[in-house]
């Protein structure tokens, strides 16, 4: 899963797919959160608008499901008429007498449609039990919530004003009614319980076929057509035959001789009598094989009924419809319909007795129990009836199929048998103690831990099967929900995540929590290969990752405003175990960024624990380049009440961070930098400089490969971390000083320089700075600060000039003052701004020198040509005058003026000093080694290429540089001197004076000519005239 750190750019082809993937469930998500979850208003009002976010999520995954239900209906229609279509065409076409060849290829034509009709059914029928699955979830929770995040100083009130719950109007309770109502308010979890049971009612309701459809099979079975009433026609035919060849009137005996070598012992020994006990009673009868299945249908019919939680009017008319109303009244006592409970004629009847209640709960666990027992299979649906009315745990499992019909179970145990307690206390004391004697073995309270091996490895298995049914991703979080272990399952989910995160490579984004939590994440990684199916959530899964992050953010939003929010500095070590559960989170922002779908991070990212949040949105927004959407996106991070301020400084932090962990030494370039050739000076161009030593670019007019910048990712993303920065208003001093350590780091920063440069830093983020000049000039530092001094800021005076206003400062806008402190002055921002403004000019001068290069190369590789001679001179005049701007800082104290002295800001911190800074002096004379001995060499053969080719006066300024070099103090010449290079530049210069001195052409002047600057500086040139 490294491609969710990957940018969007390379993994272009994998996020088509995945916003393919991505519909519009997810902004209609995000726009719900949005104006649910943000923190106004009190409390109270604060909870109810999560539970509404809840409401909302139902609806629209409720609405969404129906729809692709029904799609995957209408599909299956249209499958099964093209599939009779297909089949008379083909008929038709064999009488037309269409050659074996041509029915051939019409076969093979049908056949690929019929299996693109077929993937195209599946496709649907998947979509709509996923949208059903995740309906059910959030009903689940839309139920649950508010039960166990409800507020309890509401409730203590209400509790304190409202009548005493066992008593009705100053009495005890006298109706079914009443009873219930007081059992639910009054015994613990019994809420919770009717909740999910009424959830499990309604989930079956929608997502299990029709009861027609569900009894079909069996009805068809049974060999009597359409006719669903008048009871067991088959062994009602074959007793009346028999009755008509004995002439008998009276009941059968089932000892009776007479049924021997009869109708009814052969084949099978069937029933002598209709009533509906006579099956329990004749044991070792049976009925006729269709009557059977007809037992079975209507019996499983009234499980569906049951199950799915309809009233006692349905179930009255489903068994009228059927002539066998005696099954409804067997069902009357306690249907615990979903819709209304109490629905029944009698449920408003006073004198209710508790104690028969108890006593029709053990006769239905007597019958499903003596349904176990018996040797027919087909009662297995009686006695799973009688299981539900009864709550026997068994009865209900042997025909359960899935996670959901397991759990029901379970639940209408629970709570049978908990109304059944409560109906005890209720009842007199020595009529009950009489019941359990009589009925001591029936189970009172299924919660009860097993006293038995064989009960406790009971439960046990129980326990497996029901986990093992679990084994959808959905399943697997309503289980966690139900069993209070949401917690435990988002560990395990995002232990999962971070071990594919870092298969390939380590994940910043999702960290591994420690070994054992790989050891989880590998066992959790194995069930997905496995036959028993997944519990958990592929990574690429976008719709299951959406589930999970929204249930997250809502149970923590819960959690916060009951008190138990979490915060990383309570959390202590239990972090990186929350940081683990964030994983689906962060995952799904990837996915939103892969799905182009960027504006919705911030508000995802801002309910990440802590500083995680700024990480998260750094990795995944750095990608973005067009500038209205980047301002968009920190308008939404202002309203969401994230650090905008923050959040930029985090950018260049995290990728600085990767670039220092692979760079090799204190200055990475020191090996690989190479500017000069091996050879010596020649007359015309000095010394030769290396072509492309720079990027490659030539930076000629008319060159194809000009814009062609290769620029490594890791030092793209420093770039666009600074164009985030330069985005936010303040920042100045920091801004300055991570373009000074991201300038240490790598040598294309010629991007760097023209997209970020120090005078738009200057003149967006400081006052003083907006009236600058547009041009791209090195003077406007000295324009700007004043004339730069050659000594070292706080020994030779002040490296700005005392020009500078210190009470000249700047307002940071609507981001506040600057983050370091307050807001900085002129002298401040030049003191951290000229480290920048010099490493800028290096790379600039890095650029020149490079066109230098490739004019060299382009004269001495061809023959002479006078147009193309003069084309070179002109380029090369201009380049020089570039060159010789930007060489000014490099050859008076270039990076030996640091912010400490005078020029520190007193409220930075001494940390946070040194990280924003170029303070250390290793760093500085790394850099000075590195770069200005061969950069002045360079220069000094540039000055004598221009002037072979273009003006004289650029040989005697390399003389003039010559001169500046051996002044006293020149910190060029110690620098030469320590990098063992200064005989190199004095051949540079030897070279330079014999072109001067041979040297009697000017292309640019002409011969005789005197310029303006020759008469400034007072050079003369017959002082290098040699007169023959």
């Amino acid at each position: 899963m490294a491609f969710l750190e990957d940018t969007r750019e390379a993994t272009a082809d994998g996020s088509d797919e995945l916003g393919a993937e991505m519909g519009e469930e997810v902004e209609v998500f995000a726009k719900f959160l949005d104006e649910c979850i943000l923190p106004r208003g009190s409390t109270a009002e604060q909870r109810a608008r999560i539970f509404k976010l809840v409401d909302h999520y139902y609806g629209y995954a409720r609405e969404t499901a129906d729809v692709m239900r029904e799609r995957a209906r209408l599909a299956r229609l249209a499958r099964g008429s093209n599939d009779s279509t297909g089949s008379n065409s083909s008929h038709n076409g064999n009488g037309n007498g269409i050659g074996s060849m041509g029915l051939e290829v019409r076969a093979l034509q049908l056949h690929d449609r019929r299996d693109g009709e077929n993937g195209e059914n599946q496709v649907a029928a998947s979509s709509a039990r996923q949208w059903e699955e995740e309906a059910q979830t959030w009903d689940l929770l839309r139920r649950l919530l508010p039960l166990r995040y409800r507020d309890r100083i509401a409730a203590a009130a209400a509790a304190a004003t409202a009548p005493t719950p066992t008593t009705t109007a100053g009495r005890p309770p006298q109706t079914r009614r009443e009873y219930w109502a007081d059992f639910v308010l009054s015994e613990p979890k019994a809420r919770e319980r009717k909740t999910v049971l009424e959830w499990l009612q309604s989930s079956a309701s929608s997502s299990r076929r029709p009861i027609e459809e569900t009894v079909q099979d069996l009805q068809h079975s049974a060999e009597r057509g359409e006719i669903v009433a008048h009871g067991w026609l088959h062994t009602r035919g074959a007793i009346k035959q028999h009755k008509r060849l004995v002439a008998a009137s009276e009941p059968l005996d089932p000892a009776s001789p007479d049924l021997a070598q009869s109708n009814l012992e052969v084949p099978v020994r069937l029933v002598t009598q209709l009533d509906p006990d006579v099956v329990t009673r004749q044991t070792n009868r049976r009925l006729a094989p269709q009557d059977a299945f007809f037992e079975q249908a209507i019996w499983l019919g009234c499980y569906e009924l049951l199950r799915r939680g309809r009233s006692m009017a349905e179930i009255r008319d489903w068994c009228v419809e059927r002539t066998e109303l005696w099954r409804a009244a067997s069902v009357s006592a306690l249907p615990l319909s979903s819709s209304s409970d109490d629905d029944s004629d009698d449920s408003d009847a006073s004198g209710f007795d508790c104690l028969s209640m108890v006593l029709w709960r053990r006769m239905c666990y007597r019958l499903a129990q003596e349904a176990a027992s018996s040797s027919q299979p087909e009662r297995r649906y009686e006695r799973a009836v009688y299981g539900i009315l009864s709550g026997d745990l068994a009865s209900v499992e042997a025909i359960s199929v899935s996670w959901d019909d397991l759990t029901f179970a379970r639940y209408n145990a629970e709570l049978r048998a908990q109304f059944d307690g409560y109906l005890a206390r209720q009842a007199d004391s020595s009529a009950l103690h009489a019941l359990q004697l009589l009925h001591s073995d029936v189970p009172v309270d299924v919660t009860v831990s097993a006293s038995s091996s064989a009960a406790a490895s009971a439960a046990r298995d129980r326990e497996d099967r029901v986990r093992r049914a679990a084994n959808t991703p959905a399943k697997a979080l309503q289980a966690a929900i139900l069993d209070e272990k949401l917690d435990a399952y988002l560990f395990q989910q995002g232990a999962l995540l971070a071990e594919h995160a870092n298969a390939i490579q380590e994940s910043k984004l999702l960290p591994r929590y420690d070994t054992s939590a790989a050891v989880v994440a590998k066992a959790g990684q194995q069930q997905l290969q496995t036959s028993e199916g997944r519990r958990f959530v592929d990574p690429s899964d976008a719709h299951c990752l959406r589930i999970l992050a929204h249930v997250l953010i809502v149970v923590n939003a819960l959690d916060r405003l009951d008190g138990r929010g979490k915060d990383a500095a309570a959390l202590g070590p239990l972090a990186r175990r929350h940081q683990t559960e964030e994983h689906v989170i962060a995952s799904f922002i990837s996915l939103l960024r892969l799905g182009r779908l960027e504006e919705l991070i911030p508000l995802y990212a801002s309910k990440l624990l802590g500083d995680r949040c700024y990480t998260s949105m750094a990795f995944n927004l750095i990608h973005l380049e067009e500038r209205d959407v980047q301002l968009r996106l920190l308008h939404l991070m202002r309203r969401l009440g994230l650090d905008v301020i923050k959040f930029v400084q985090v950018q260049p932090q995290l990728f600085l961070a990767d670039v220092v962990e692979g760079a090799a030494g204190e200055c990475p370039a020191r090996e690989t930098f190479r500017l000069l050739q091996d050879s010596p000076p020649t007359l015309k161009f000095g010394r030769l400089l290396r072509p492309g030593f720079f990027g490659g670019t030539s930076g000629l007019p008319g060159d194809d490969q000009d814009d062609l910048v290769i620029v490594d990712r890791k030092d793209e993303l420093l770039i666009r971390s600074l164009e985030w920065m330069m985005l936010v208003d303040g920042l100045v001093l920091e801004t300055c000083g991570y373009g000074v350590r991201i300038y240490k780091y790598f040598l294309t920063a010629r991007v760097l320089s023209s997209r970020v440069p120090c005078c738009e830093i200057i003149r967006q983020k400081t006052r003083f700075g907006q009236d600058m000049s547009d041009e791209n000039d090195p003077c406007w530092w000295e324009e700007l600060f004043g004339t730069q001094s050659t000594g070292k800021a706080g020994s030779n005076g002040s490296a700005v000039g005392d020009v500078i206003d210190d009470e000249m400062a700047f307002s940071n806008g609507v981001d506040g003052v600057d983050a370091i402190g307050g807001e900085p002055s002129k002298n401040e921002v030049a003191a951290h701004a000229r480290p920048l403004f010099e490493l800028e000019c290096l790379v600039n001068a890095l650029d020149c020198l490079e066109t230098t290069s490739m004019l060299s190369a382009m004269m001495a590789n061809t023959h002479t040509d006078p147009a193309r001679d003069r084309n070179v001179a002109k380029n090369i005049d201009e380049n020089t005058k570039f060159l010789n701007g930007f060489m000014r800082p490099l050859l008076s104290g270039w990076l030996l003026h640091s912010v400490d002295g005078e020029h520190s800001v007193s409220s930075v911190s001494t940390s946070l000093y040194h990280l924003l800074t170029l303070t250390d002096d290793r760093d500085s004379r790394a850099l000075r080694e590195t770069y200005l001995p061969q950069v002045v060499i360079g220069f000094a053969s540039t000055l004598q290429f221009a002037g072979t080719t273009s003006s004289r006066d650029y040989l005697l300024e390399c003389m003039e540089l010559a001169a500046a070099v051996a002044a006293p103090g020149s910190d060029l010449a110690t620098v030469l001197v320590q990098t063992g290079r200064m005989r190199e530049l004095v051949e540079s210069f030897a070279s330079c004076s014999k072109a001067l001195a041979i040297w009697t052409s000017d292309l640019k002047k002409g011969p005789g000519a005197v310029s303006k600057k020759t008469r400034e500086m007072g050079w003369s040139r017959e002082l290098w005239s040699v007169k023959q």
